[in-house]
């Protein structure tokens, strides 16, 4: 009896592993798959309670009308978002980049003068210049072309997948649970009945929390950079809500990607002239976003959602940034979230697990 009950959980446990290993595409269909079913939740509660002729919606409909709605946001962000992308890139097909670069180094003489410590002006222009050149050299775009089109067929079975798996797990609310609970051994049913309970509470309002900060955050840039005369506002509170995700290192890459678009703005308008001040504007607009975001709303999110303290979550992703890079950074909170919540039922024991689990409900 006793190396039963440690063989079996061992058993049980390297299946788990072989199956990932084997089917890792269909464990990631599930888990983005899983993620929009609890980001779905308070939209399949709303139209549950919808009445026709005294009667509440059935299930189904209740669960396609949250897929649409859901799947319909992310069509709108595609189809506002890749026109412009495709008109940005075509206006910078036409562009003769030693006149542009020429102008933009007379609007910081500073960073003139440093760079010139490299060389030339006609140097220095005709290295970026080269470099830029072989990176979108037409081999490299013909190689990212192919790549493309190599891996749609392969998109498309994605989100086809996502969308099925998606829509029953909505009409079915149960389906997961039963799932886990046919795999788990009977020993532990009650356990896993109360972790899956309270994992499907806590990370359903984690990831509610999290789409209403990046609505925020898309909102405020949006209308701060709308007001403050910067070009596409909305695309860069669009890219900035959705990168926000990304803890620390999304601000920073959407900074970079914001500053592009306003200087590619500014040439489009022939306002190279403004492009110092339009910087500025970006600059500030997104350090005050941040500001607000980092210190009223995400930590309202963390405390009423994951139930832990600022200071613990920041280590948690600085751990998982070493381990994962960003990567590791995106699914620090909810992984975290899951192994207290299974700590708390098979480690409440100990000292220090009571303690880093004591805010979780029961």
């Amino acid at each position: 009896m006793k190396y039963t009950t440690i063989l079996i959980p061992a058993i049980s446990v390297l299946a788990l592993i072989l199956f990932v290993w084997l089917f890792t595409r269909v464990v990631i269909y599930l888990l983005i798959a899983s993620i929009f079913s609890l980001i779905g939740q308070p939209l399949l509660k709303f139209f549950s309670k919808i009445k026709i002729l005294n009667k509440h919606l059935p299930q189904t409909i209740s669960a396609l009308m949250t897929l649409i709605v859901m799947f319909g946001s992310i069509f709108l962000f595609f189809y506002m978002c890749i026109p412009l992308i495709v008109q940005e890139s075509q206006f910078i097909s036409t562009l003769n980049f030693q006149d542009v670069f020429s102008d933009i180094l007379n609007q910081f003489p500073e960073t003139k003068k440093i760079l010139l410590k490299f060389g030339t002006e006609q140097a220095v222009i005709d290295n970026i210049i080269s470099q830029a050149n072989d990176l979108l050299n037409t081999d490299n775009l013909g190689s990212v072309f192919n790549q493309f089109a190599s891996i749609t067929g392969t998109i498309i079975g994605g989100i086809l997948a996502v969308l099925f798996i998606t829509f029953f797990l909505l009409k079915d609310n149960t389906l997961a649970n039963r799932s886990v609970l046919l795999i788990t051994p009977s020993n532990y049913e009650t356990e896993m009945r109360d972790i899956l309970r309270t994992t499907k509470t806590m990370l359903t309002k984690y990831f509610v929390g999290l789409s209403i900060d990046v609505a925020i955050v898309t909102f405020l840039v949006s209308g701060l950079m709308y007001a403050f005369g910067v070009k596409n506002a909305i695309f860069i509170g669009i890219i900035t809500g959705l990168l926000n995700i990304i803890p620390y290192v999304g601000p920073l890459i959407s900074f970079l990607i914001a500053c592009f678009f306003g200087i590619t703005g500014c040439i489009e308008s022939n306002m190279t002239a403004e492009i110092g001040d339009i910087l500025s504007k970006i600059f500030f607009i997104l350090l005050t976003v941040n500001i607000i975001d980092g210190f009223l709303i995400q930590p309202y999110i963390y405390s009423s959602s994951v139930q832990a303290h600022p200071l613990e979550i920041f280590l948690v992703i600085l751990m998982a940034a070493s381990v994962g890079g960003i990567l590791g950074m995106g699914i620090a909170i909810p992984t975290y979230t899951l192994l207290r919540i299974i700590a708390k039922e098979f480690l409440n024991n100990y000292k220090f697990f009571k303690k880093l689990t004591e805010n979780i409900p029961e």
